[in-house]
């Protein structure tokens, strides 16, 4: 899956914001106002002119909108937002957490008041910081929509000019998606870039070292380790919005799982052959993690980053197969195919050299080597037991 991202740095954007900015719209530096935000485990100093704040539009027209969306425009709003780039620079921040920062600090702005307000202003900032982004609204709720080139689930979608819109106003699934929404008549950024929800990289946000016992077993012989992850990293992803599962194989170990838990599997690794290596991590995922389906645990649907299998107690084949998928990228770095069954995901691993069930793709060989079950067995090259005359396809691929 492709996402394309506009060229110019987040930096350029905050040079940008300074230098274009009118003296109204940035205020006397001597009324500005500070506060340190509690985001995960890292404390964000915040600035911000207290004049930002705007009045409740009241009843909601398009003309209430507009003379609401005017007055943010009028008013030094751009301080809080430059505060903001600077934070999601310093913290590498994706556009969804640079999103749940800017939603929090507007909170405390208005001290969780005049939600519509609120909503207004949000949609204002990130129109400024180069989003396409339209306002929704219906009864008394104005809804913050942004334009999005990713694949989303479970998240209300507006399709609108050719392009699809995500409504972050919603994210909690308290909006009754059946009601007709309205859709405000201005669009001041329409050539604004696609909003990101992916994480290529985990952000450099306060770390919350957390060690895990580990047990598993390798051809009947029980192996241990003590793996060190970042509950942080766990935190982020408690009510993140469900993207594409592929996108969660991709997403990278934290630097604090990277530096305990890969060292200690190669020295496992190290005395074995290719067959016996894929073994071992498969190994790894099947004994070493509980098995429960996400609507048993959780009661919805749950895809998980590899970081997530160390921070609960359960996990299924979907979350199996983004740590395996991450283990084999980062220590074997072998090809690999994501295989998508109506209810199961696995993986294939490319290979001419491992005997077992498999299939050519795109020229490359793959075999089976199913990162779930059966729980205590080490063999690869099968098909996952029940699935030997179901079709599925490829929604993926390493290298």
């Amino acid at each position: 899956m492709k996402t394309f991202f506009a060229t110019l740095s987040y930096t350029s954007v905050f040079i940008l914001l300074l230098a274009g900015s009118s003296a109204p719209r940035l205020g006397n530096p001597a009324n500005y106002n500070r506060f340190d935000l509690p985001f995960y485990a890292q404390d964000v100093n915040i600035v911000y002119d207290p004049a930002m704040v705007i009045a409740e539009p009241g009843a909601l027209t398009n003309v209430s909108i507009r003379n609401a969306y005017r007055q943010v425009l009028r008013k030094p709003h751009r301080v809080l937002l430059n505060s903001l780039l600077e934070a999601k620079q310093r913290y590498e921040l994706n556009d969804f957490l640079f999103y749940k920062l800017a939603r929090t600090s507007v909170q405390v702005v208005y001290n969780n008041e005049n939600r519509n307000a609120q909503e207004i202003t949000l949609f204002g900032m990130l129109i400024d910081a180069g989003f396409d982004a339209r306002l929704t609204f219906r009864g008394n709720q104005v809804f913050v929509n942004v334009y999005t080139t990713e694949d989303l689930f479970e998240v209300p979608i507006i399709d609108t000019g050719g392009r699809p819109y995500a409504n972050l106003s919603c994210l909690d699934g308290a909006c009754d998606g059946r009601q007709r929404l309205y859709i405000f008549d201005e669009r001041p950024n329409p050539h604004g870039r696609s909003f990101g929800f992916q994480l290529r990289k985990w952000p450099a946000l306060g770390v919350q070292p957390t060690v895990k016992s580990m047990r598993f077993n390798y051809h009947g012989v029980p192996q241990s380790m003590e793996v060190t992850f970042d509950r942080t990293m766990v935190d982020i992803m408690r009510d993140y919005p469900f993207i594409h599962e592929y996108c969660y194989l991709e997403t990278p170990l934290s630097p604090t799982l990277r530096n305990s838990l890969l060292p200690q599997l190669r020295r496992y690794l190290e005395p074995l052959n290719e067959r016996e290596r894929v073994e071992l991590l498969v190994s790894f995922t099947r004994s070493a993690f509980n098995y429960k389906e996400d609507n048993e645990y959780f009661g919805h649907s749950k895809p998980m980053v590899p970081e997530e299998l160390f921070g609960y107690n359960f996990s299924d084949c979907e979350d199996r197969s983004a740590l395996f998928f991450a283990l084999v990228r980062d220590l074997l770095n072998l090809p690999m195919a994501v295989v998508a069954y109506d209810d199961h995901l696995t993986i294939a691993v490319g290979s001419e050299a491992i005997e077992g069930d498999g299939f050519v793709y795109n020229d490359q060989r793959y075999v089976f080597c199913d990162p779930t079950g059966p729980k205590d067995s080490s063999r690869i090259g099968q098909i996952p037991p029940g699935y030997e005359n179901k079709k599925f396809q490829i929604i993926g691929t390493y290298k």
